[in-house]
Formats: structure tokens, C-alpha cells, sequence
């Protein structure tokens, strides 16, 4: 009993630990993005446009991080002894990776009307460079995102044929 005991109470530390530690991340966060508004309002050169994609950046990073608080205290919840903890973990990491790949997405969208203010006022010979950057950038993120979804199947194909054959091997061993 008193093992478990001793197991609970580092648990229960940990979850603690990383609840202060989002907690002052996240008053950091919002401190700063507090003060950039002030100092950006107090900056009478500085576009409009500029202002807004701070402010984005801020409300990004905040959800963000409720994203990352949430992926690791869902890997705290779970029981690492049972045969099924891996599978567990996996999915809070792919969680955690599906929840980053959308709000990545949500940026690009909302950031498009800001970019496309910005790059108006840049001579016209530049635009096929800025568009090409763009459509390059574009087109890697979902790459990218392609990648990271196969290699999660992947695993996860990997983890099922493992678990089929586990009682096979056990059985095996036991025959001898």
C-alpha cells in the first residue's frame, strides 16, 4: 500500500508541476502580449496590419498552449503499466499534432487578407516572387502535414500487427 501510495503523490506532484508551470507561461504570454499592444499603440509608424498579426501571434501562442497543457495531461492520466499505454500516448501525441496542424491552418487563413494588404503596396514586379513564396510555403505545410498523418498510420499499423502477434509469441513460449 505504501508504494502506491509514494506512486500517487509523485503523480499527483507532476500534474501539479506542469499545471503551474502552463499557468505562469500562460500569464507571461499574456503579459507580454499586454505590453506589445501598448507599445504598438504608443507607435503611431507602425501599420495597422502589423498590429493585428502581433495581436494574432498572442491569441495563437495562448491556444497554443492550452493545446500543449492539454496533450500532457492526458499523457499524466494515463496508466503507462497497462498493455495498452502505448496506443494511448500515441493518440494524445497525434492529438496534439492534429490540434497544431489546424490552428497553423487558421493562421494561414486569417493572416491571407493581412498578407495580401501588405504585399499591394509592393512594386508589381515583385508579386511573382512574394506569390511563389507564398503558394512554396503553402504547399510544404500541407506536405508536411501529409508526412506526419502517414507516419502516425504508420505506427499505429505497426502497433496493431505487434499486438496480434504478442499472444502468439507467448504462446510459443510457453509451448517450450
Amino acid at each position: 500500500m505504501q508504494k502506491q501510495n509514494g506512486t500517487q503523490e509523485i503523480l499527483d506532484y507532476n500534474k501539479n508541476a506542469v499545471k503551474m508551470g502552463f499557468d505562469v507561461l500562460s500569464t507571461v504570454s499574456t503579459q507580454a502580449a499586454t505590453a506589445a499592444d501598448q507599445i504598438l499603440g504608443a507607435t503611431p509608424n507602425v501599420p495597422e496590419e502589423g498590429k493585428k498579426v502581433v495581436d494574432l501571434l498572442f491569441k495563437e501562442n495562448q491556444k497554443g498552449l492550452a493545446n500543449q497543457k492539454k496533450c500532457v495531461e492526458t499523457g499524466l492520466e494515463i496508466d503507462w503499466t497497462s498493455q495498452n499505454a502505448p496506443v494511448k500516448g500515441l493518440e494524445a501525441l497525434e492529438s496534439l499534432c492534429n490540434s497544431a496542424f489546424s490552428q497553423a491552418d487558421a493562421i494561414q487563413k486569417e493572416t491571407k487578407e493581412l498578407f495580401k494588404k501588405a504585399t499591394d503596396l509592393l512594386p508589381k514586379e515583385v508579386q511573382p516572387v512574394v506569390d511563389f513564396w507564398n503558394e512554396a510555403r503553402t504547399s510544404n505545410s500541407q506536405i508536411f502535414q501529409n508526412f506526419v498523418s502517414k507516419n502516425f498510420e504508420l505506427v499505429k499499423k505497426v502497433m496493431a500487427d505487434l499486438a496480434a502477434a504478442a499472444p502468439k509469441a507467448e504462446a510459443k513460449a510457453a509451448t517450450k
